[in-house]
């Protein structure tokens, strides 16, 4: 059974998923620098498709796999080819990255250089290792790293939104991070998108916004106000529901036997009732 791993630092930049295929495009680079293959304009490739991704990674979707390809291009840890002969192929090669390889190979230590045999001859003897090639690079800026999980969240609370009427996607994560920024909190925004696809659920699909339109519009700030409302709601009668039992206690009501411990440690937290008065009423926290 094949393991898979990954590179804690790279997990932090764009994720434990694209770490993961990171780690395996980097195997069949270096593999293939080893044996002198698929030299293109000055750096090593491998190649493979989306379905062959889905193959090796099971455990991924392909979309999390084609998200995954996208923010390592985008982190400048992979770059991407085509050099099939065949135009209708469109199979995508990768090659490692400027924030990488910013001179388009990897870079060599003299050890590890007479690993190489010469063009045209057998690969390196036997037992010559070709892990960590590359130079790790620095690492990552902070601000790196809250952007990785800034998209995580953005792409979550996109993903709760009805799949086939997503459209514009780059878009639509753009006004999810700008609404964020502009400080509604990710829960408020993402339950405001569930609540939506779950009105629409009997929509035709005609009737179902798209998700560009919708972001872009703030249709969603009807929802998130609408939450804050039932939250002030919920939270004045509890305060109503705590005034009264404070009074019970107070005045030594009858209805005290139906007042629970948790419901006395809460109004000691409140400060609506005090020690002496718990316990002239006969009750205990």
């Amino acid at each position: 059974m094949s393991r898979h791993s990954f590179d804690p630092e790279i997990a932090g930049r764009v994720g434990l998923n694209a770490a993961v295929i990171f780690q395996n495009i980097t195997f069949w680079i270096e593999k293939n620098q080893a044996n002198r293959r698929n030299l293109r304009n000055g750096r090593y490739w491998t190649y493979n498709s989306i379905s062959a991704f889905g193959e090796l990674f099971p455990y991924l979707s392909e979309k999390q796999i084609r998200t995954a390809l996208e923010k390592l291009v985008s982190a400048e840890l992979i770059i991407k080819g085509n050099f099939s002969d065949d135009r209708y192929d469109r199979t995508c090669w990768y090659a490692l990255g400027n924030s990488i390889c910013p001179i388009g190979q990897i870079d060599l230590t003299e050890r590890e250089n007479d690993a190489f045999a010469p063009e045209g001859k057998p690969s390196a003897p036997e037992g010559k290792s070709y892990k960590n090639r590359y130079k790790p690079y620095q690492k990552p800026n902070p601000s790196h790293a809250k952007a990785a999980v800034e998209d995580e969240v953005s792409e979550k609370i996109l993903s709760a939104y009805p799949e086939d009427r997503i459209r514009g996607k780059a878009v639509c994560l753009s006004q999810i991070r700008q609404a964020l920024a502009d400080g509604v909190d990710a829960k408020d925004l993402e339950e405001a998108v569930r609540t939506y696809a779950s009105e629409s659920e009997g929509f035709t699909r005609s009737k179902v916004c798209f998700s560009d339109n919708w972001f872009a519009s703030g249709r969603w700030q009807a929802y998130v106000e609408k939450q804050a409302e039932d939250r002030e709601k919920a939270a004045a009668l509890q305060a109503d529901h705590q005034a009264r039992v404070a009074c019970w206690i107070r005045d030594r009501s009858p209805m005290c036997k139906h007042i629970t411990p948790t419901q006395v440690t809460a109004l000691l937290a409140s400060k609506l009732v005090t020690q002496i008065q718990i316990e002239a009423a006969g009750l205990r926290a």
